[in-house]
């Protein structure tokens, strides 16, 4: 018996087919959904970007009764963001940076799997992992909202 693979037998599981990179349609089906969430994120940042939310009646107020939650400043980060000041982002709420390149990376391993390759890892953190990521947001809520230096820095 030989050891070569038929090419005209299918194997169904073996997973999805990678996209036919011969073909320019084959890769835009594949690309479309990553393309529009890249997209849809892009134009979400440039909407923030041009109508700045310090300005009162820009953007609806945030109902946190005089709390900030984890993702208070979130929007005036990604106006930073979007403006080019890095600086300005990460002090108004220290958490997105970490969000960015995560959900970068995210998204980077989903449209590398579309494209029917396996090049970079998905993010499948172990549940420790995911136990310990609530405990360090709750406490940054926590020590966001204490009025003392040096956290009142954390406050947005």
């Amino acid at each position: 018996m030989s050891s070569v693979a038929d090419p005209l037998v299918v194997d169904h599981h073996a997973g999805p087919a990678p996209c036919a990179h011969g073909t320019s349609s084959g890769f835009w089906r594949a690309a479309a959904r990553p393309l529009a969430v890249a997209g849809a994120a892009a134009a979400a940042v440039a909407t923030v970007g041009l109508r700045d939310p310090h300005v009162a009646g820009n953007y609806p107020s945030c109902p946190s009764f005089g709390v900030h939650c984890p993702g208070c400043g979130s929007m005036r980060a990604t106006h930073y963001l979007a403006n080019g000041d890095l600086v300005g982002m990460a002090s108004r709420n220290i958490m997105v940076p970490l969000a960015l390149i995560l959900l970068t990376w995210a998204w980077g391993a989903w449209c590398d799997r579309r494209l029917g390759h396996a090049r970079v890892p998905a993010l499948r953190p172990p549940v420790p992992v995911l136990y310990a990521s609530v405990v360090v947001v709750v406490g940054f809520a926590v020590l966001r909202n204490l009025p003392w230096e040096p956290f009142t820095a954390l406050a947005p």
